[in-house]
């Protein structure tokens, strides 16, 4: 008792204003080193410390948010139990390496260390080709929870997971918000490869057991590539996340036994909107719920790809072992692609895969429940009590066992934080109960699977839930607005303008960037990158319209439109 007394009074508070005290210190257990309101800037902060799980070695603003660290600003740390705090890194213009490391050398890493109540937004260097990292996690058991990451614009990834052969990370990734990230396009106006919001080792690492949490966190609008999310390892866990109009997928690009479990992916009917991509070994993915996603082939709601005869690190496996289970699938252009690859060389078709009891719930008849993208007699496949009540098949035949058609799942919307549906008193989905899979406890929203029996599809009819999805405003930084955050009238931006004319639509713009348009419902209508110059639509029906304009270095501008 009177050591622990004798620990705490040794503990200290110190109030710094450069980045040189807090490089100099020699700091111990318990000490909190707050950094002075105001703006810091080409402030490089290399902080080394050793910490406890009791006390930790603190570094936060005196204010949360009014710590602005800008220019080249860079903060690395290094050591064991640090924590950092309510720091705003905002217009920087960093070029190299990544503006927040869980390391101070090649050398010396950061465990159980925690990132926390931070954003970084606008930190783009001029050059949008140079390629630099916003957090980049090393070593091992840390944390980034309850930060905001925003307008990213140049390439690199923004949050990088690196990993180190004998090095278990078992990081966790929780309630952040990830939004408006731009995409660099090539000479053609493909995206380019490399602008990932979040990446979990690396081709060559990717046989490696890496055991990251990522949960709870707001995906929104992020459009750098077909990769949101790049799984790079093995024995990660994502959970509870949320995906919103992102031009993009959850990727298992490599690695193996990774489990996707009920996240929500809304695309709204974006053509590049998809859900998971599945490549590798004895994955499993089930109570995630995509609802109007409007991609096909690769950005397909579920993607099981073709994979490669002796493939190397950076090319394509083979799937083998997944299990694909109690998922909901509602109007999505294209429910699950099969067997798909773009290239003729990679010819090894998913084998020892189970697709079974997934709710497929389509309002007409014109979307795709399942395209088999190449048939082979060596694909297999058990396909088990999936509900599909109307769609379409491409080469594919089924069972009355394998998909059960024309029934009423009865859907209804819920009433979540984003509205999803789910089914109703009186589903037919009650009459295909399973007990199978043990292990799948809870569904999407935790209610209790293990002591009644499991629908297909995502949701129970009935129970008491304990799990609540993520909306925009409980993620991210607690000083940071992630609604309202540089959002201007577009009448009072000089670089555009917009009119109608006869039901067309006319931008002007002195400025390259993203342009769409949604219906009042919320559905899109129209979307393009435009470069400096006009650009017309047609707007097919009278009504309200919502346009919003994503320059390319990420300022954004919203305005009513009406058509008479």
């Amino acid at each position: 008792m009177l050591l622990a007394h004798t620990l705490t009074a040794c503990a200290s508070q110190i109030l710094v204003s450069t980045a040189s005290q807090i490089n100099s210190g020699n700091w111990k257990s318990g000490d909190t080193i707050v950094m002075k309101n105001g703006t810091w800037v080409d402030q490089l902060i290399t902080l080394k410390a050793i910490g406890t799980a009791s006390q930790p070695i603190v570094l936060m603003a005196q204010t949360p948010g009014l710590v602005i660290l800008t220019g080249s600003s860079h903060l690395g740390f290094s050591g064991n139990y640090i924590e950092i705090s309510g720091l705003l890194f905002k217009n920087g213009t960093q070029s190299s390496s990544e503006i927040i490391g869980f390391r101070t050398s090649t050398v010396d890493f950061a465990n159980n260390c925690r990132l926390t109540n931070c954003t970084i937004v606008d930190c783009n260097p001029a050059d949008s080709t140079i390629d630099t990292k916003w957090v980049s996690l090393y070593g091992a058991k840390n944390k980034v929870d309850h930060c905001s990451f925003q307008n990213k614009s140049n390439m690199g990834t923004l949050m990088v997971a690196w990993l180190q052969t004998g090095i278990i990370p078992n990081h966790v990734i929780d309630q952040n918000y990830f939004g408006y990230r731009n995409s660099n396009l090539d000479a053609a106006g493909a995206e380019l490869n490399g602008q990932e919001i979040m990446r979990l080792g690396d081709s060559s690492t990717s046989m490696l057991t890496a055991g990251i949490q990522v949960t709870n966190n707001f995906f929104e609008h992020c459009n750098g590539e077909i990769e949101i999310v790049s799984n790079k390892s093995c024995g990660n866990y994502f959970s509870n996340n949320v995906f919103f109009e992102c031009h993009g997928m959850l990727t298992l690009r490599h690695g193996n036994g990774n489990t996707v479990d009920g996240n929500y992916f809304f695309g709204n009917k974006l053509s590049d909107a998809g859900g998971v991509r599945i490549i590798g070994e004895n994955h499993k993915v089930y109570n995630n719920y995509f609802e109007k996603l409007g991609g096909t082939g690769f950005r397909s709601a579920i993607c099981i790809v073709r994979g490669k005869l002796n493939s190397l690190a950076n090319e394509y496996f083979q799937v083998k072992n997944a299990l694909i289970a109690f998922n909901t699938m509602v109007d999505c252009s294209n429910a699950f692609t099969i067997n798909y690859n773009s290239s003729s060389t990679y010819t090894m078709p998913p084998i020892g895969t189970v697709i079974a009891n997934n709710n497929i719930y389509n309002t007409s008849n014109s979307n795709t429940n399942i395209n088999i993208s190449q048939t082979d007699t060596a694909m297999h496949i058990m396909w088990k009590n999936n509900m599909m009540n109307q769609g379409k098949y491409t080469n594919f035949s089924y069972s009355a066992s394998e998909v059960i058609t024309g029934k009423d799942p009865k859907m209804s919307l819920a009433g979540t934080a984003m509205n999803m549906y789910e089914p109703s008193i009186g589903s037919a989905l009650a009459d295909y109960s399973t007990s199978d899979y043990p292990d799948i406890l809870v569904d999407i929203r935790g209610r209790d699977r293990a002591s009644s029996a499991k629908i297909p599809g995502a949701s129970q009819i009935s129970g008491s839930t304990s799990r609540t999805m993520p909306s925009r405003k409980s993620v991210g930084a607690s000083f940071f607005s992630n609604l309202d955050t540089e959002i201007r009238p577009i009448g009072t931006c000089p670089r555009i303008s917009a009119f109608i004319n006869n039901k067309l639509l006319t931008i002007r713009t002195s400025t390259d960037g993203n342009l769409c348009i949604y219906a009042i419902s919320g559905e899109s209508v129209f979307q393009k990158a435009i470069t400096e110059g006009s650009v017309t639509t047609k707007l097919y029906s009278k009504g309200i319209y919502i346009l919003r304009f994503t320059t390319k270095i990420g300022r954004l501008y919203c305005q009513k439109l009406v058509v008479n």
